[in-house]
């Protein structure tokens, strides 16, 4: 879903240029571990862990610097990325106790 949230905000929503910008590959990352979470592998879901930080700050750093449908996309960014490592913890906490 972030993925695609940010697929949207920089290819269609709030570009940062009209034309288009290369920030539309910054959705590219975050689908790197799916095939390894769709598997329920542990490693996948550590490594997805660590790709969310980068859009949570981002998502920070752009509501306070943005206006307009700018802001409202940073703000989604943030609570998309704020829920993905929350589902992402307590799925890893549960394979660690299935593994025990």
């Amino acid at each position: 879903m972030l993925s695609l949230w940010c697929l949207a905000w920089e290819g269609y929503v709030a570009p940062l240029n009209p034309a288009g910008s290369w920030l539309i590959l910054k959705s590219v990352p975050i689908i790197l571990p799916l095939i390894g979470i769709l598997r329920n592998t542990l490693g996948a879901y550590q490594y997805a862990v660590l790709l969310v930080f980068p859009y949570f700050i981002e998502g920070v750093v752009r509501s306070y610097a943005e206006f307009g449908s700018h802001q409202l996309m940073a703000v989604g960014e943030l609570i998309l990325s704020l829920l993905l490592f929350v589902f992402l913890l307590i799925s890893v906490r549960s394979i660690r106790t299935q593994g025990q």
